[in-house]
């Protein structure tokens, strides 16, 4: 079984390194690790046009990659952590409205599409101004990355940065030394592997980890994607995840040896996050924890709306914080290994329009609803 350490500074791990097991009938769940990885992976240049294998693009469920592996079954067995509920609050009503307020995203992939590949990161045909081989430092307020291929990590240790239309093989990472350095503003980025390596073993997430904004983000073929947390930290405020796609995988034979429960957006003494309008793919990881996960760790809620989620063990699992809105999620049917939401329904306000759904990966589009979820 893998140890995950607490989110807490490198400086403070040898006192903070407590590890909090909770037994359950599956199993057991030990919290993520949080530190950065010091030395991260370096890479080589990924192909100039920016296009990814088709298999890469978010495959349909068990069919065949271009190299020939095949993607998981919806009939999948999966090991999802515990969660860690706290007893729910006393039942409050909801609206039941079946519309949201948010009209989401903009361009080719406006509701009623969903994110896909093609309309996240960087454009197609791509090429970047500038190669950093190694990480990259900022440490000036104020500066603005755009066109950059990094093959290491982007470290921001400065307010107001903003990171466009750039490409890196590590992480993009704001909180050093006990501070958190925002607000950082991400947009029309990506966090990729290296051309030839479809599957990464860096289970460093992509981007973290508070008062940040990400617009348009991607991620492929990596285990983590969004880091929510330290909240209690100087510098921290809210998240917004918005109009992004992710497709998590894990190397094949990597759950049987480290069982690394990946997740797509994972909060952990998290701020509030707003996640509207995403596709989390992780179809490809045979033992994630959930494409969305919000326990009852510390964490201050979330307004989980308008998103398109494909597997893990619950594909949604909120049950930590205040959630003012769960509206308009749709799960694809027969993606989740135990069922399409896990939730506690004393925290949220307005419960409603989310569905299971099938759904057009080449298009970006719902085909039909199968069922409404009426967990709340």
């Amino acid at each position: 079984m893998k140890h995950r350490r607490k989110f807490r500074p490198k400086a403070l791990a040898p006192i903070l390194a407590t590890v909090f097991v909770v037994l359950s009938a599956s199993g057991a769940f030990v919290v993520q690790s949080y530190l950065r990885n010091s030395e991260p992976d370096r890479q080589a240049e990924i192909a100039a046009t920016g296009n990814l294998p088709q298999d890469q693009l978010g495959a349909p469920s068990g069919a065949p990659s271009a190299s020939g592996s095949v993607a998981p079954s919806p009939s999948l067995s999966v090991k999802p952590s515990a969660s860690v509920s706290a007893k729910p609050k006393p039942s409050t009503s909801k609206s039941k409205s079946s519309s949201t307020s948010y009209v989401g995203g903009g361009g080719s992939c406006a509701l009623p599409r969903y994110p896909t590949p093609a309309c996240t990161g960087v454009p197609a045909g791509w090429k970047p101004k500038k190669t950093v081989n190694g990480d990259l430092t900022i440490t000036k307020s104020g500066t603005v990355v755009t066109d950059q291929l990094v093959t290491g990590s982007i470290i921001v240790r400065a307010s107001d940065v903003t990171i466009s239309r750039s490409r890196v093989y590590g992480s993009i990472d704001n909180f050093h030394g006990n501070v958190i350095y925002g607000h950082t503003t991400i947009k029309d980025t990506e966090v990729v592997n290296p051309p030839g390596q479809e599957y990464s073993k860096n289970d460093q997430y992509a981007f973290g980890v508070a008062d940040y904004t990400c617009l348009r983000c991607k991620v492929i073929n990596r285990m983590e994607g969004w880091r929510v947390g330290a909240s209690d930290y100087k510098g921290a405020g809210k998240v917004v995840i918005q109009d992004s796609f992710a497709q998590l995988a894990v190397p094949p034979g990597m759950c049987a040896s480290d069982d690394p429960h990946g997740d797509g957006i994972q909060a952990y003494q998290g701020p509030t996050v707003t996640i509207r309008h995403n596709t989390i793919d992780q179809r490809l990881d045979e033992c994630p924890t959930a494409p969305i996960f919000v326990p009852d760790q510390g964490n201050d809620g979330a307004v989980v709306q308008d998103n398109l989620i494909a597997g893990g063990g619950y594909a949604i699992r909120l049950t930590g914080g205040d959630f003012p809105a769960v509206t308009g999620n749709k799960v694809v049917a027969g993606s989740f290994g135990y069922g399409p939401m896990e939730v506690s329904c004393g925290l949220i306000d307005n419960f409603s329009g989310n569905a299971t759904v099938k759904y057009d990966w080449s298009t970006g589009r719902i085909t039909s609803t199968v069922k409404a979820i009426n967990e709340c």
